[in-house]
């Protein structure tokens, strides 16, 4: 692009997710945004996405009944996702209790 001439903020996006970090952590962004989709408006209810580190998806989860759950729906979960994002963003899933979020945050910061 020359200096003479404006560029659309949307191709600097575009080009920006292509070339940076910024462009994976934009996808990863849409889980958060498409949760009750992907989960499922039910199964929603009772979870979340907690974070993502190295393709590792971490669902805060409000009971061990809804854990259990999760454990036998994990596959598909992360099928769903990576077909959203037409690509293998996640590759697994943990699921961790509510009650243990404070734990894992603090993990995660090390």
């Amino acid at each position: 692009m020359s200096k003479d001439k404006p560029e659309h903020i949307s191709a600097i996006l575009a080009r920006m997710q292509k070339t940076t970090a910024l462009g994976e952590t934009l996808e990863q962004a849409k889980i958060w945004e498409q949760w009750e989709a992907l989960a499922g408006r039910h199964l929603a209810k009772h979870c979340r996405p907690h974070s993502i580190k190295n393709g590792q998806l971490r669902v805060v989860v409000e009971s061990p009944v809804w854990m259990h759950k999760l454990s036998y729906l994990k596959w598909d979960l992360l099928l769903r996702i990576n077909r959203m994002a037409g690509k293998a963003l996640v590759c697994d899933a943990f699921f961790v209790l509510a009650s243990d979020e404070d734990a894992l945050s603090a993990l995660e910061n090390d």
